[in-house]
């Protein structure tokens, strides 16, 4: 195997990326040179050596317990849900929400093998039973995993904390409505805002 085919391989790996995706970064970085080459492969090398799962959240960072959960100034009564550690990248994007996170790790799915023992579960009845944590907010994917796994927290959380609340799905901005898939209109008519 050639080494053009052996990154083209190895690039094909990450996702999103096809045959031609592939190829168009090899070129990329031909053309970069190879100091950039060097600096690119230097930087991965580092990330997989210095990222740690968080003992606390689940999240990956450069130091356990990670950046969130170390720092004094988040609000710990309020807890959100997540899937994944991307997801918790993205919200924090967003600079709205200044509480602690869990991650889950993935979603219940019996049907791929995915059960309750499978995800953080046990970890997050722990965090929710010592700490001070009054709503759990769950943000999951809308999807048929995602549902099921919601009714599962919500059943064993039900009793556990003041209020457990999920965030609001609807029409994303500038999308016309013929686009708009069944389950998402439903949910954006039933979880409809007063604007009085």
């Amino acid at each position: 195997m050639t080494s053009f085919e052996r990154l083209k391989k190895n690039l094909k790996e990450l996702p999103g990326i096809g045959d031609k995706s592939a190829e168009r970064l090899i070129f990329f970085l031909i053309s970069k040179g190879k100091d950039f080459s060097k600096e690119l492969s230097e930087s991965i090398l580092e990330l997989s050596e210095n990222m740690k799962v968080c003992s606390i959240c689940g999240s990956i960072d450069e130091t356990d317990p990670c950046s969130i959960c170390s720092n004094g100034k988040r609000d710990e009564n309020i807890l959100m849900v997540l899937e994944k550690p991307r997801d918790l990248f993205i919200f924090e994007r967003t600079k709205r929400f200044n509480g602690i996170y869990h991650i889950l790790g993935g979603l219940i799915s019996p049907l791929d093998g995915i059960t309750p023992e499978k995800l953080s579960f046990d970890k997050l009845l722990q965090r929710v039973e010592k700490g001070n944590i009054k709503e759990v907010i769950i943000a999951l994917s809308p999807s048929t995993e995602g549902e099921t796994t919601t009714i599962y927290l919500t059943k064993l959380l039900k009793d556990k904390v003041e209020r457990i609340t999920t965030i609001a799905r609807g029409i994303p901005f500038g999308t016309d409505f013929e686009y708009i898939d069944d389950f998402t209109l439903q949910c954006s008519v039933e979880k409809r805002q007063n604007l009085d």
